[in-house]
């Protein structure tokens, strides 16, 4: 777990980083020795499965494109245009913003352990949605230490799917909102399976959120699901680094969504 952990800030980190241009003008950053070593555990087959098969996470295989020059030409020239823009720089703070709240957030971060499978304060996913479905239940269900943080959580955690899908949905710069949405895609359904099937209760779980006055249902379960849809957010980017990100779009599902989808047209 903590080994995971710790991998993950680091994953999380260089993608915060490529979104802001970091590889934009080639690979000098992986020359020095820090880089060098950032670069060979970003290499390892142990590594590399972990982001490509078990936890689908796609910003790593446009990091390793990046090093190894492999990025696609209209891609490529597509973002750096991008980050020579103006309002380029205040839109990409506005993310480090967004990105500083998820993974600061101990109630949120307790929430998405809890999503991921983990159990937390003796507590399993499907423990939690079985007593969120019995509301009689719930209040004995709370005086066992720190459950009420699940609850918080799972608020804050939707609060924040409104402030990202607001953010996503005024961004002018295609390449920059496909980046973004490729940072969060995993939590929000598109990492297997398992999470598609969370994603799916989550959205079928509103109602307790809109339980909050200040939180609207319908808009939430919207929001909800536009942050799940690739056809909506991140397609203009997905299109141009399909073959780069192809062991991704297996994992994640991401790519059976969009052949549904093209095949529905």
């Amino acid at each position: 777990m903590v080994w995971r952990e710790q991998l993950d800030l680091l994953l999380g980190a260089l993608s915060a980083l490529h979104i802001g241009g970091l590889q934009a003008e080639g690979a000098e950053i992986w020359r020095d020795p820090e880089g060098q070593f950032v670069w060979e555990l970003l290499c390892h087959p142990a590594v590399i499965a972990y982001y490509e098969r078990h936890y689908p996470f796609a910003p790593p295989l446009l990091l390793r494109a990046a090093g190894d020059r492999r990025l696609p030409d209209t891609y490529r020239s597509q973002w750096q245009a991008e980050l020579e823009q103006e309002g380029f720089d205040a839109a990409y703070r506005q993310f480090l913003h967004l990105n500083a709240r998820f993974i600061s957030n101990d109630v949120i971060g307790y929430f998405i352990e809890l999503l991921d499978g983990f159990y937390v304060f003796d507590t399993h996913i499907d423990e939690f949605r079985r007593e969120l479905e019995q509301p009689a239940r719930l209040g004995g269900w709370l005086t066992r230490p720190d459950r009420w943080q699940l609850l918080e959580g799972m608020a804050s955690f939707y609060e924040f799917a409104l402030d990202l899908d607001q953010y996503l949905a005024a961004l002018e710069f295609p390449m920059l909102r496909g980046h973004v949405w490729l940072h969060f895609a995993y939590w929000f359904g598109n990492g297997g399976a398992r999470m598609e099937e969370v994603a799916l209760w989550l959205q079928n779980a509103v109602a307790h959120a809109a339980e909050d006055e200040s939180i609207d249902g319908a808009e939430l379960g919207e929001a909800l699901a536009r942050l799940r849809a690739p056809q909506r957010y991140p397609l203009v980017l997905i299109e141009q680094t399909a073959e780069v990100l192809g062991p991704w779009l297996e994992s994640s599902g991401v790519g059976e969504q969009l052949s549904a989808g093209s095949r529905s047209l």
